[in-house]
């Protein structure tokens, strides 16, 4: 019998979605705070500007701003504020798109692509570390069955949005 399931034969409508998402979540606080503290002390870049330094470092011709928040999930205010402090350290510039004279592209400069580069080798040093002792076929079982879980719930918001 799953784990979850143990304590209740039947379990209550919605007690095992709601363990769920609190397992998730207290896992993605752990390792959030611990990267985040590693990376600030090092470096001095919360997780979101790492965040940020790494969707540009995907795209090396940069993203609309509009893009970038999409990418991130996070609103365009959450966006505008990282931009300016990354402009203020010079680690991202920012110019008026070409083809979209209402839209601006930011890009790693090389200062940003150096910190950048740097920054993502103690990101994964550091959940190396602190995944190291789990075996790694269960760390396997574990993204398929998160990429399974996500996958359906994408396809089902999909048929949520069409029927609306």
């Amino acid at each position: 019998m799953p784990a979850a399931l143990k304590d209740n034969v039947v379990p209550v409508q919605g007690q095992i979605e709601t363990r769920l998402w609190l397992q998730l979540l207290s896992l993605h606080g752990e390792l959030f705070a611990s990267l985040n503290s590693v990376l600030s002390s090092e470096f001095g870049l919360s997780l979101a500007k790492f965040d940020v330094l790494a969707q540009l470092d995907r795209y090396p011709d940069g993203l609309a701003l509009g893009q970038l928040s999409q990418n991130l999930k996070v609103s365009g205010g959450n966006v505008s504020g990282l931009v300016q402090r990354l402009l203020a350290d010079d680690l991202i510039s920012k110019a008026m798109s070409s083809e979209d004279r209402r839209s601006f592209i930011v890009r790693l400069t090389p200062k940003g692509a150096a910190l950048f580069r740097k920054a993502a080798d103690v990101h994964k040093r550091h959940l190396s570390t602190r995944l190291e002792n789990i075996p790694a076929q269960e760390l396997d079982t574990a993204l398929g069955v998160l990429r399974s879980l996500s996958s359906k719930i994408r396809t089902e918001s999909k048929k949520q949005s069409r029927r609306k």
